[in-house]
């Protein structure tokens, strides 16, 4: 196990010096036109565990974009995980949204995403690694009009720390995605780095404060975009009754 917690951290660095790498050699050696904006994320959801095994989620989330004026989209997410180790977990996930297509107006769309993670703690940092495959689609739009299956993995590694007598959790993390649409070839197409602080109101729920910078990479055009967030959630917990 230790073996393992080792690698993780190491993984964990590596990963993080790799896409900061990219990111810079990306910016440097290219005479591309960069374009930006700046957004704002919102949500707001309850969480069931259920003998520390299943986990039920239900959330509701709005996005803001040209530098936070006009809605970009907002959407319905439902979940489910299930956790048969301490260090590992499986989950799914369905969402349900509607996208700002501005001239076309809101068009709606749906993305099942499947989950796999593994976890270790270090003294008071834990270390999380998420491997999600996802693909979306959107609805009432055949292929015929240029909607296609679009559909991808992403991979992300995020540490946390748990600050002393106080409920208050830092995270930093890194993620990168691998996109596929039809006609074209599996590309790595964009990163996002995730700062993060979350406070824990016990029986209120958690609340959490992040702001992230995604970035384009490979392409002509890439677009880097600021992200400020703010996301609550409400947790229940059943846990098992103890034999008499």
């Amino acid at each position: 196990m230790a073996k393992l917690k080792k690698g993780g951290i190491l993984f964990f660095l590596g990963l993080l010096v790799w896409m900061t790498n990219i990111q810079t050699s990306t910016a440097q050696n290219s005479t591309s036109v960069v374009t930006s904006d700046f957004e704002s994320w919102i949500s707001a959801g309850v969480r069931l565990k259920v003998h520390d095994k299943w986990s039920f989620g239900l959330s509701e989330a709005i996005r803001l974009r040209e530098n936070s004026t006009e809605i970009d989209q907002y959407f319905t997410n439902l979940a489910i995980g299930y956790a048969p180790f301490k260090f590992m977990e499986i989950s799914g996930g369905f969402r349900f949204s509607r996208k700002n297509k501005e001239e076309d107006g809101y068009i709606s769309r749906y993305r099942i995403n499947l989950d796999v993670a593994f976890k270790h703690k270090l003294e008071r940092f834990s270390f999380n690694y998420r491997l999600r495959y996802q693909f979306r689609n959107e609805l009432g739009v055949t292929s015929t009009d240029g909607d296609y299956f679009k559909h991808g993995f992403r991979l992300r590694a995020k540490t946390t720390y748990n600050i002393k007598k106080i409920p208050l959790e830092a995270s930093l993390g890194v993620e990168m995605f691998n996109q596929y649409e039809k006609y074209t070839l599996p590309f790595f197409d964009k990163l996002r780095f995730t700062a993060a602080l979350a406070y824990d109101f016990k029986k209120y729920g958690k609340l959490k404060l992040f702001y992230s910078l995604e970035q384009e990479v490979f392409t002509s055009y890439p677009k880097s975009t600021s992200i400020v967030g703010l996301a609550y959630v409400y947790t229940i917990k059943i846990k098992k009754k103890k034999k008499k």
